[in-house]
């Protein structure tokens, strides 16, 4: 099968077009971060993208000449009515992977592209469940609702270590997220926290900057850290209205016990205080992750039953993931789901 993967050549728009590739090696890169300088994408973001219309239509003129049997769009926010219409030219099917939340307005004007034809794509995948509410209002046919896929670098590196570090935080700063670690230092609870952005926080990043390690960090070093510490915690992103995140799976999916903030979906995936350790608010995340480093057998019983329900029960490695959703003959089969297990 040869499919057109467009999408950015980092993070995890290239992990998974790794893993795509791996299942589908016809698959080919086509690289959307050249499409406009940063002084043109800030006025994509901030002020319109429609003042790039035909710089979109004329990328994707210039560089699609080949017919596809699928274009899997990662998170793509350069994409228009008449680029899709010249895409679909060349492809027989259309995917969009919606790792964000286009249908908020924590990100400006960066999906107001998107949201007018997010409909006209022939599948949309999400995995956050309650994106799930915007389908009907935004028109979407065909849906599935995926857990966010881990990739195989993070199971890769899951050496024993003697003498770990406590805890961790492996994310970028938003705005609620200084505020939350300035709760956890005030009583007690240094956590390592490591990360792009943090120096944004004009109100807290003087109370924290010595447990922040200020810069992004590749698949491969995320999973290193992780496996320094015995607590990861996990935190949602309220600007995007999340109810689960990667890090969700991705941190049990290591071997380390997962302290996260409650939802109803991940409390659904991971069983409370017997597959993960779940918290409301700074106070109760620092009362549990004391316990937990104070009774190291308890600790390890959980980060077992939890590594163990993402690697062996659930199992969403992207490569597993990605080799089944994208057959042609999956589109009919399985749409309008949330689906927890393949």
């Amino acid at each position: 099968m040869k499919i057109l993967f467009i999408g950015v050549n980092r993070g995890n728009s290239k992990n998974t077009y790794n893993a795509i590739k791996k299942c589908y090696p016809q698959t080919e890169f086509l690289d959307t971060s050249k499409i406009l300088n940063n002084f043109y994408y800030k006025i994509f973001y901030h002020i319109s993208p429609y003042f790039f219309n035909q710089t979109v239509i004329n990328f994707y003129k210039t560089k699609i000449t080949k017919f596809y049997d699928l274009t899997f769009f990662f998170n793509v926010e350069f994409i228009n009515e008449d680029s899709l219409k010249l895409i679909r030219n060349h492809t027989k099917r259309t995917y969009f992977y919606c790792a964000d939340n286009p249908f908020t307005q924590r990100d400006k004007q960066r999906w107001n592209l998107v949201k007018k034809i997010i409909s006209k794509f022939d599948l949309i995948i999400f995995h956050q469940k309650n994106r799930e509410k915007y389908v009907k209002m935004f028109k979407i046919r065909r849906f599935i609702t995926i857990l966010p896929p881990y990739f195989k670098d993070i199971q890769l590196i899951n050496k024993k270590i003697n003498n770990k570090k406590d805890i961790v935080f492996v994310g970028t700063w938003f705005p609620e997220r200084g505020k939350f670690f300035y709760e956890l230092k005030k009583r007690g609870l240094n956590v390592d926290i490591y990360g792009a952005r943090w120096d944004k926080d004009k109100k807290y990043y003087k109370y924290i900057k010595s447990n922040i390690n200020l810069k992004f960090f590749s698949q491969k070093n995320v999973a290193k850290i992780l496996n320094k510490y015995k607590i990861a915690i996990g935190l949602l992103s309220k600007g995007n209205k999340d109810d689960i995140t990667r890090r969700s799976i991705e941190i049990p999916a290591t071997g380390l016990l997962l302290c996260s903030e409650r939802t109803a979906t991940v409390k659904k995936i991971l069983i409370e205080n017997k597959e993960a350790i779940y918290f409301n608010n700074p106070n109760e995340c620092f009362k549990k992750c004391k316990n937990l480093l104070n009774n190291s057998k308890l600790r390890k019983k959980i980060s077992k039953n939890g590594h163990n329900k993402i690697t062996k029960i659930l199992r969403p490695e992207a490569e597993r993931i990605f080799k089944k959703i994208l057959k042609p003959s999956y589109l009919n089969k399985n749409i309008n789901k949330f689906l927890y297990k393949f």
